[in-house]
């Protein structure tokens, strides 16, 4: 099975100085700086063994900090040789089209077809779509309409569009990419059920960003599987991407309370989950508007133990622990969920720099091996019901 390292900026202490709404003074430290820390990370990957390197978009808040993560991930494909790239993700709504389409062929020119998961989603964040002037009512439609103007750039050669957002007249890719399978690496997140069913009924592949328990998420690789058949496609498996801290003594893996605590509440107030009004009467957003507040940090010591997880958290999607401890929550995962490949994300919250170097490191050293000899079957589990019972 193959295992990516996932990187992303986060400035995590700033926040406090936000919520304090301190805005005369710059934070106590600088951002270019937490950027300068998540490239360091990025270049443990490809010589401590990691298959690929991926990357989140976010912007103007602490939060994630990659504004183009195609941008970061040409950064990256001159400064390697071997390691794939995906994105986790790229926010679709948030892009011209004919912009996008382009910006994805000329990164598979340059890092020699590398780009091999194109991670793609919708957004979140009040503040992000604003900022950016695009009202987050028509972000489905803009969702949709942009997956059907990348089957067409990447499986014709001359093509137009018309539909209700985008109008494009024919055109063409210049340059035209060097893969020829571009269409069939988007993989789609989803966190609510009718985006899960829109990029499943058009032919794109899950992605998971390990913010379900693990029975929701199985739950919804079945329901993908059963929309697929539906359409007269084939099952698929999806990837995953899992929040994880490696360390020598379970006893350790207590310090993770602190930094998903910490990543928790950036989630709750970047996406604005912490604010229900923040979605009301927004269409597509529903669902959001009747959260009461955003997610609750998982208790990292039952976690690192592979104990239940008391006071009613969930923590079986978090790779915690020792490496004992991880390798045997990946293959439960997998057995699960049916993925076909992870990524991790070694830093989160108020994490250190050097922790998250640590952590990579020894599961480099632990993990990895073992994780590459590791099938990665799809599941009976995985599929219809009634293909489940013939398999």
């Amino acid at each position: 099975m193959k295992v990516n390292l996932g990187i992303a900026s986060q400035n995590s202490a700033d926040w406090e100085r936000i919520i304090e709404g301190d805005h005369e003074n710059p934070p106590q430290m600088d951002d270019w700086r937490i950027v300068e820390q998540a490239l360091a990370l990025g270049d443990l990957a490809e010589p401590l063994g990691f298959d690929g390197i991926w990357v989140p978009e976010h912007f103007g808040t602490p939060y994630g900090m990659t504004p183009n993560p195609l941008q970061l991930l040409a950064y990256f494909a001159g400064r390697t040789q071997r390691v794939s790239f995906g994105t986790q993700i790229v926010v679709v709504p948030w892009w011209n089209p004919m912009r996008l389409i382009h910006q994805i062929a000329y990164l598979d020119i340059i890092s020699n077809g590398r780009y091999q998961t194109i991670g793609l989603g919708r957004g979140v964040a009040k503040s992000e779509f604003d900022a950016l002037g695009i009202p987050r009512e028509t972000s489905m439609k803009r969702f949709e309409e942009t997956i059907d103007i990348l089957e067409l750039a990447f499986t014709k050669g001359r093509f137009s569009y018309e539909g209700e957002v985008f109008r494009i007249p024919e055109t063409e890719i210049r340059p035209a990419p060097k893969s020829r399978d571009l269409f069939s690496r988007l993989y789609g997140a989803s966190a609510t059920g009718p985006s899960l069913e829109m990029i499943s009924r058009r032919g794109v592949k899950p992605l998971f960003v390990g913010n379900k328990p693990l029975s929701d998420a199985a739950d919804d690789v079945r329901k993908v599987n059963t929309m697929r058949r539906e359409v007269g496609l084939p099952p698929c498996q999806p990837k995953n991407i899992l929040f994880t801290y490696c360390v020598a003594d379970r006893y350790e893996a207590e310090k993770a309370d602190e930094y998903l605590a910490a990543a928790n509440r950036d989630v709750a107030l970047a996406y604005g989950l912490n604010d229900p009004s923040n979605f009301a009467g927004v269409k597509g957003y529903e669902s959001y508007a009747a959260r009461a507040s955003g997610a609750t940090a998982p208790d990292a010591r039952a976690a690192a133990e592979g104990k239940p997880a008391p006071k009613g958290y969930d923590q079986s999607n978090l790779m915690i622990g020792t490496p004992d401890i991880i390798i045997e929550r990946i293959i439960e995962n997998q057995k699960a969920c049916s993925f076909s490949e992870i990524t991790l994300m070694p830093q989160f919250g108020t994490m250190p720099y050097s922790e998250a170097a640590r952590s990579v490191e020894l599961f480099a050293r632990e993990v990895l091996p073992a994780v590459h000899e590791m099938e990665a079957p799809l599941h009976p589990s995985a599929l219809p019901e009634e293909m489940a019972s013939d398999a």
